[in-house]
């Protein structure tokens, strides 16, 4: 049965103290045993959410890590990265100087550059070459289309689309004419005959006016009328003008539309009239040749296409193999980002020769973090992925980081005779401050209990058969209850037993019993 550490907390006093009272015995020690050897305290039964944990050690680590290293060497031409900075994937963060490559590489990229070319144009050609291929075929198309009705209508000249011409342009000119006629009678010819009629009417009141003003020339009044007399016969004449203007136009307007009406009736006429006549053998003959030409146009123009579409497969996998085999040796003049991260070491600088064997870049990513917690065989069995896991870090110590398990390693390590098993914490967020490598404290929850039973820690006692507490009854009496102890959390202890919540219990502080000592009394 699993007894927890303040059980054995516990039995380790008990058997303490029956040793000293068998040395004090010896020793003719006096013990007391009156009402002060140990003073009560009451508590409550409570009901507590119980949360059994794991814990573990070990360090903070990157989500992603790598040394970068040469494939051949040369002289360093450019370090595009430095310490500190956030890389995406595929960042060129080293060149070396392609002149200062082996023979092989300098070659390699005079190869990259025709094999691309030839692979891009069999296999993915441009969009504009496409478009303009697919225009092609549209224009060809609507070209013969347009041959083959141009070819139709020399055949048959006197088609329903000349007697159709001519009963549009006899509609148009019947509408133009009435048009014409209902000009001479618009609201605007109404409304001109009117301000003809006003305009006259303010003319003979300015006149009269500047009669009388020329009779009595010293009169102010009679100046101030005039003035204002001819202002607004100037501006009814003004409008009277606009009317006039804007009428003559519209007429005119309509009456050349008249004439447009009359030359297009007057040409659809003399077509259909040439037409009755049948069709023109030059025409025809050249009207035939057109619509040869415009379907072999068509015909080329879709092989054409129908090239870019589909290449031939062995092609396609020749020029693939080519294009890769030169991006190999080319990429060996490059160092590049393979994930996302943060450059942490750069080791060359512009001018440096490449080693392969000394790393160029270290890179790692730790926008998430994790931490490979190392965790004894004892309690591994507890512990499933999944399991929330709370983070604290010696070098941080207000830092707390909550996470979940996302790994157990299931080959355990012998550490100095204990068998221990690296379990994966990923972080569900990180710091800034934190730094890889640091040492890492997690605690892993394996059970959550509701609703479990806990006492003060001093309310448990111990004996020979075992834990107890004392339950009060009232009137100072106490009843014996046998519990069974787990973990503990805060300053209680986790029981089992025939309790309930709000049972009170004695809480036991002990207190010093020895009154004297082999040298007589303290």
């Amino acid at each position: 049965m699993f007894k927890s550490k303040r059980f054995w907390l516990l039995a380790g006093i008990v058997l303490v103290l029956l040793a000293g009272a068998g040395v004090v015995a010896a020793r003719g020690l006096i013990v007391r045993r009156d009402s002060s050897a140990a003073l009560f305290k009451v508590a409550q039964v409570t009901a507590i959410t119980a949360i059994t944990s794991v814990e573990g050690a070990g360090t903070v680590e990157a989500r992603q890590s790598d040394a970068l290293t040469w494939n051949t060497t040369g002289r360093v031409a450019a370090v595009n990265a430095r310490v500190g900075d956030h890389v995406q994937a595929a960042d060129v963060l080293i060149t070396l100087d392609p002149l200062s490559a082996p023979q092989n590489l300098i070659l390699a990229q005079a190869d990259l550059i025709a094999a691309q070319k030839a692979y891009d144009e069999l296999l993915r050609p441009s969009a504009l070459t496409v478009a303009n291929a697919q225009k092609a075929v549209a224009d060809a198309q609507d070209a013969l289309t347009k041959a083959q009705r141009e070819l139709r209508n020399v055949e048959n000249p006197a088609g329903p689309s000349l007697y159709d011409a001519v009963a549009d342009a006899n509609l148009a000119l019947e509408t133009a004419r009435a048009n014409s006629q209902l000009a001479q009678v618009s609201p605007d010819v109404s409304a001109y005959q009117n301000a003809v009629f006003v305009t006259n009417w303010y003319r003979q009141y300015y006149d009269d006016l500047k009669a009388k003003l020329d009779a009595n020339p010293g009169n102010e009044e009679l100046k101030d009328r005039v003035e204002q007399a001819y202002n607004t016969y100037q501006s009814k004449l003004n409008d009277q003008l606009t009317l006039q203007l804007r009428i003559e136009t519209e007429q005119a307007n309509k009456d050349n539309a008249v004439a447009k009406a009359q030359d297009a009736y007057d040409t659809a006429r003399a077509n259909l009239n040439n037409a009755l006549q049948g069709p023109d053998a030059n025409k025809l003959a050249l009207a035939q040749a057109k619509a040869a030409v415009a379907q072999a146009a068509l015909a080329e123009a879709q092989s054409n296409l129908d090239k870019l579409s589909r290449p031939d497969p062995d092609e396609v996998i020749a020029a693939q193999v080519r294009v890769q085999a030169a991006q190999a040796a080319v990429a060996a003049l490059t160092i590049k980002a393979p994930f996302d991260g943060e450059v942490l070491v750069i080791n060359y600088q512009p001018g440096d020769s490449a080693l392969p064997a000394r790393p160029a870049v270290v890179l790692a990513d730790r926008s998430r973090l994790h931490v490979d917690a190392s965790v004894d065989e004892s309690d591994i069995g507890a512990i499933q992925v999944g399991d929330a896991v709370t983070t604290t870090f010696d070098a941080l110590p207000g830092l707390t980081l909550t996470g979940v398990v996302a790994h157990i390693n299931p080959v355990g390590e012998t550490v100095q005779g204990l068998v221990k098993y690296t379990v994966r914490v990923d972080l569900a967020s990180t710091d800034p401050r934190l730094l890889l490598g640091m040492t890492a404290n997690v605690v892993i929850v394996t059970d959550v209990q509701p609703g479990a039973l806990a006492v003060p820690l001093d309310a448990v006692q111990l004996d020979q058969d075992g834990e107890y507490v004392n339950r009060l009854l009232g009137e100072g009496r106490v009843e014996r209850v046998n519990v069974v102890s787990s973990q503990t959390q805060d300053d209680l202890v986790v029981i089992t037993g025939d309790l309930q919540p709000g049972d009170r219990v004695q809480v036991v502080e002990p207190q010093p019993t020895i009154t004297g000592g082999p040298f007589g009394p303290g």
